[in-house]
């Protein structure tokens, strides 16, 4: 009955958002009355979609069918304005055919290359799995605690790949529990990761745990926006994410909780994301970056670049507008594809064999390589994954000399020498955003914090 209910439901969703991007293109669009109508089919859509998105095989259909309806509508205002005729116009779409069928040629055109992508698929399948199946409570008991020292030893018995994943679901169920009880009993939430239990716990389950209690607060914060939201709306429930995540979180990790912004809202409500990016653009450039490293992790994770021939790398480099947020997302793509795939070293020398051209223009791959290491060895300390990624070496020339020229020599050890100088700096959380050269960011941190204590 539930499949049933979420089928039912799909071709609601899909029904409203086709019927809100029609009204769209049409002439007279910009009325009040269409806006209108506009706004009510879309929470229409938005309300029916949160019955299916917990199930990954419909709401990629969902994404995909979303994704053709948009292109579609966008092809049909800009055949009516006559942008269609111009020779950039037919130059883009010229390139992204050309990135299509390669990027399918890609994957598909070996067995090795097919074994590789079998094996990505079961990787990215298996976290989804973690994060959204791990057993924890999502209510406080009776007497008003939470079971958390049971549950982080439950996250780590399933192993050192899983445990991370099963850290951020529970940092969701975690807050989703207490948000509740807040919201029912008026009670200001506060002190979630600094107080009690948390601050006692060990602190290896920082980072996954801000992240996930960033998606529940991103969650509550823009659930009710819409496109036609006004900036002071958008910029209202950005100081309540903003206020949950400074109310409960250790400076020190506030970078994972924020990054979950742009996370949520590029997973479940994509057409308000050049919205909110343009109110935190002009109003908090930190949070802005933060926003689209979590749109880049969003990209990855999205069912709908599972098929082969469609990109979250091409999503990286088209959907944001200016390069701050271009190189942020698409270090939020690779942090996401490094770490899903840490156990397959060679899904990722594969991808620098055959598109290392690609990614050429500046470090915000590698970025999200190191990135994502970084807190996988803070939250699993000698996880075997990690340590033989970090060694690993192409055994082919041309895959060796890719893998040299992104990753480099000596992987391992510069991921161990960015954990201590961002550890001993008190800013681990900063690995959820770009920063150029990584490592001497982090070196530049760990020597400015040592001043004080120097003196």
């Amino acid at each position: 009955m539930e499949f049933v209910d979420a089928a039912l439901k799909f071709q609601v969703a899909m029904s409203s958002f086709a019927a809100q991007r029609v009204l769209g293109v049409l002439p007279g669009s910009n009325t009040e009355t269409v806006k209108a109508a506009q706004e009510k089919l879309y929470r229409t859509g938005e309300a029916a979609k949160k019955v299916f998105m917990t199930n990954t095989a419909l709401f990629g259909a969902f994404q995909f069918a979303d994704k053709a309806q948009s292109a579609l509508a966008s092809f049909a205002s800009d055949t009516l304005s006559g942008k269609v005729l111009s020779p950039s116009y037919l130059k883009h779409v010229a390139e992204s055919s050309v990135h299509l069928a390669s990027d399918a040629v890609g994957a598909l055109g070996s067995s090795h290359s097919r074994d590789l992508l079998k094996d990505q698929f079961g990787n990215t399948f298996d976290v989804i799995g973690f994060v959204n199946h791990v057993s924890a409570p999502k209510h406080l008991a009776e007497d008003g605690t939470y079971p958390l020292d049971e549950m982080v030893k439950q996250c780590y018995s399933h192993g050192d790949y899983p445990a991370l994943w099963y850290v951020e679901g529970l940092g969701e169920r975690y807050a989703t529990a207490y948000l509740n009880d807040s919201l029912a009993t008026g009670k200001e939430l506060h002190g979630l990761l600094t107080t009690g239990k948390m601050l006692a716990a060990d602190q290896k389950i920082q980072t996954m745990m801000h992240a996930g209690i960033g998606i529940i607060f991103a969650k509550h914060a823009v659930g009710q926006l819409t496109p036609w939201s006004t900036d002071g709306e958008i910029q209202a429930a950005v100081e309540v994410f903003t206020t949950l995540v400074n109310n409960n979180s250790l400076p020190g990790c506030i970078g994972a909780a924020l990054e979950s912004l742009g996370l949520v809202s590029r997973t479940w409500h994509g057409q308000l994301v050049a919205r909110i990016s343009a109110v935190l653009k002009a109003t908090n450039q930190d949070l802005y970056e933060f926003f689209w490293h979590g749109c880049g992790r969003a990209m990855y994770f999205s069912p709908m670049y599972m098929m082969p021939g469609l990109s979250p790398w091409d999503a990286a480099d088209s959907e944001p507008t200016e390069e701050t947020a271009r190189r942020n997302a698409r270090a939020g793509v690779a942090w996401a594809f490094t770490i899903v795939n840490s156990r397959h070293p060679d899904i990722a020398a594969n991808f620098l064999r055959h598109k290392a051209e690609r990614i050429a223009d500046n470090d915000a791959y590698t970025n999200g390589v190191y990135s994502t290491l970084t807190m996988a060895t803070d939250m699993v300390p000698g996880h075997r994954f990690v340590r033989a990624f970090g060694t690993f070496q192409p055994e082919d020339a041309p895959g060796l000399a890719s893998w040299n020229k992104q990753i480099g020599l000596g992987a391992g050890m510069k991921i161990d020498k960015i954990h201590a100088d961002l550890s001993a700096a008190n800013k681990l959380g900063e690995v959820f955003r770009y920063h150029e050269d990584l490592p001497s960011y982090a070196a530049a941190q760990a020597a400015q914090a040592a001043v004080p204590a120097a003196e």
